[in-house]
């Protein structure tokens, strides 16, 4: 019992870092370190080389898009892992209240029986 209570204890005192990708403002999440969302461009169609032109620039745009897509998903993993992190640190940090506070009144039933 005692050996699990300091090993609780100890997961509830580990820091979790201060590491976060992304920002949570009003309830939206945005990535912070992405840059900006790229922008479509638009297909010209007044001619040939103006279409040709135009699909090159969309090809571009599709390898910036991608690298913002990515780097979305990165940071949002890493937020979620640090949230998760969190989350089962003080879930054991609150584990181990509950089992300390349930031995201190276990100790004091026990001496209040012996009276």
């Amino acid at each position: 019992m005692k050996r699990q209570m300091t090993t609780a204890i100890l997961l509830a005192l580990t820091v979790v870092p201060e590491i976060h990708a992304g920002t949570l403002a009003d309830g939206k999440w945005s990535p912070a370190n992405c840059g900006t969302q790229p922008t479509a461009p638009e297909i010209d169609s007044r001619s040939v080389d103006a279409y040709n032109r135009s699909l090159k620039q969309v090809r571009e745009w599709q390898q910036k898009a991608q690298a913002y897509n990515d780097c979305i998903v990165k940071e949002a993993n890493a937020d979620n892992a640090v949230i998760a992190e969190a989350a089962n640190a003080e879930q054991a940090r609150f584990r181990a209240e509950v089992e300390q506070i349930g031995a201190v009144a276990a100790d004091a039933k026990a001496k209040l029986d012996g009276r």
